[in-house]
């Protein structure tokens, strides 16, 4: 799928004291994953290469709404656990700032309300009309203007924020830096590995990320691996990981299984088709 073909996706016009929510969601026939975790006081969201694609193109389109209230989800059919110790991953939520106005209480009663009373989406096409220009505008991509001035982060960008809340990991920013980051997120997607920082803060000396994004190269084998090596140690996958030395036995677990992975991968011999 091309950048000026358009993403299909649900949406559900909910509302939640008093305040109508748009919640745009993936639809189930979109494939990719994604996971989340907290490690080095830092939020991450974590996926592969398809998963750098879809957010760019998610972010982007977010940055050219209009309607009041909206906002997109990132739930359970779409997340799973990391791919490093298989910890349950939390949803995602990204918010428009300036748009989109939202507090604990509010997303306490939308996490209810999905829960209970989700009711029937809409589908709808989300378009990235412009982004392949800007892909190939150094402009567009890395504004020099962007963040820092006389070594202080500039108003606009001191309003990018990403934490959890409600039991919704959050990601919110204004349009121009949504716009700028779903360049910078998109462009990942041929890496092997890395990280791209949200949501800095701090003066230039001494800076502090609240969030990034990870790409994991094989992104889906290790998650896989990470519970196999959990389901090895714990009881049941769903039991929360007593100490330190129990995650670190899961860590070398799921290298291992990984190995084993790769190794019954290379003896399986390839299907040659004689048509």
């Amino acid at each position: 799928m091309t950048l000026t073909t358009a993403l299909k996706l649900h949406l559900r016009v909910l509302e939640i004291h008093r305040t109508t929510l748009r919640v745009v969601t993936l639809r189930p026939q979109t494939r990719t994953r994604l996971s989340t975790n907290y490690f080095h006081d830092t939020w991450h969201i974590l996926g592969g290469g398809d998963g750098a694609v879809l957010l760019g193109r998610l972010l982007w389109g977010l940055a050219f709404q209009r309607h009041p209230g909206t906002v997109i989800l990132i739930d359970d059919g779409h997340l799973v656990p990391t791919p490093f110790e298989a910890d349950p991953p939390d949803p995602i939520l990204l918010v428009p700032a300036g748009l989109t106005q939202i507090d604990d209480d509010l997303l306490r009663a939308l996490k209810l309300r999905l829960r209970r009373a989700p009711g029937s989406p809409a589908t709808i096409r989300w378009h990235t009309f412009g982004m392949p220009a800007a892909l190939a505008d150094d402009e567009a991509r890395w504004p020099q203007h962007r963040r820092w001035s006389n070594g202080r982060r500039q108003p606009l960008w001191a309003r990018e924020r990403m934490s959890k809340r409600a039991g919704f990991l959050c990601y919110t920013a204004p349009p121009a830096i949504l716009r700028v980051h779903a360049l910078g997120i998109y462009g990942m997607h041929g890496y092997g590995d890395g990280y791209y920082p949200l949501a800095e803060h701090g003066a230039l000396a001494r800076w502090h990320y609240d969030g990034e994004f990870q790409v994991i190269p094989g992104f889906a084998d290790a998650v896989s691996a990470a519970r196999v090596a959990r389901r090895e140690l714990l009881a049941d996958e769903a039991d929360p990981i007593a100490t330190d030395d129990d995650r670190w036995t899961i860590y070398r677990g799921k290298t291992c299984a990984l190995e084993r992975l790769h190794a019954a991968r290379r003896r399986t011999p390839r299907r040659i088709s004689t048509r």
